[in-house]
């Protein structure tokens, strides 16, 4: 809906937001949000032009991140201190918003783009807009689920009947195009303003980079960060991996 950012809320305390990645939705974080919702008060949206949320404006960072940083003030107050956790194309959103509000007390990042690092694709996104508009159902599914595993899952076995209708319908309902933002690069020279507490998380099949190179790159960006990556994860590493990414960050957010 147009004039809107859609936002889902959970649970009491600090305030703790989740952005999601490109193509996606506020059920990347599914797998999370009722875990991390029993110590704080989870706040998840649909970003601006993705699920139920509107679109504004042209296609940029700043058209995205206005309307992102005033629904949020909106929702926890201004100036309130608050916890921020972003994914894939959610975690360049993430540190743009860190920047422009001082009230971030930790932010981490999983799966981070926007980077410029070598990726290591599987092969190639497969497009599934002729399959959806002609109504074949069956095709989209098998699409969908190889797409899956070119990008998101590290393994076949793991794409599940949810993690097919989670990324059929946010790939459907997305009107923001991310890709090129991502790929512009920026996230060094935004991690560079940011001297607060950090947390690098990546799968270790991550395809959008080498999670070993990129992290090594990043630390010396940023020396205060900590770093985990995830055996046998890919990229969406926190659906693939949730016990031990959920662990991690109640352990990390309450030091």
């Amino acid at each position: 809906m147009d004039g809107v950012v859609h936002w889902q809320e959970w649970g009491q305390g600090q305030p703790l937001v989740l952005l999601h990645g490109g193509h996606g939705s506020a059920d990347h974080w599914i797998k999370n949000s009722q875990e991390l919702a029993k110590q704080y008060r989870v706040l998840v949206p649909d970003m601006p032009g993705f699920g139920q949320s509107g679109v504004w404006g042209s296609n940029t960072i700043e058209d995205l991140l206005a309307p992102l940083k005033s629904s949020l003030e909106n929702l926890i107050g201004q100036n309130i201190p608050f916890y921020l956790i972003g994914f894939s194309f959610g975690s360049l959103i993430a540190v743009h918003l860190a920047n422009a509000n001082q009230s971030v007390k930790k932010m981490a990042l999983l799966g981070p783009v926007g980077h410029g690092g070598v990726r290591r694709p599987k092969g190639e996104i497969i497009n599934w807009k002729p399959a959806y508009k002609s109504g074949d159902q069956a095709e989209l599914n098998r699409i969908m689920r190889a797409n899956l595993a070119l990008h998101m899952l590290s393994m076949d076995e793991r794409i599940d009947d949810l993690a097919l209708k989670i990324h059929t319908d946010a790939c459907i309902a997305t009107r923001f195009r991310s890709r090129d933002i991502s790929r512009a690069g920026g996230m060094q020279d935004q991690l560079s303003q940011y001297k607060g507490d950090l947390l690098f998380i990546w799968g270790e099949h991550d395809v959008t980079s080498f999670p070993e190179l990129i992290s090594k790159e990043l630390s010396h960006l940023c020396p205060q960060a900590l770093i985990k990556i995830i055996p046998d994860a890919g990229h969406w590493v926190q659906y693939e991996a949730a016990s031990e990414v959920n662990s991690i960050l109640i352990e990390w957010l309450s030091h």
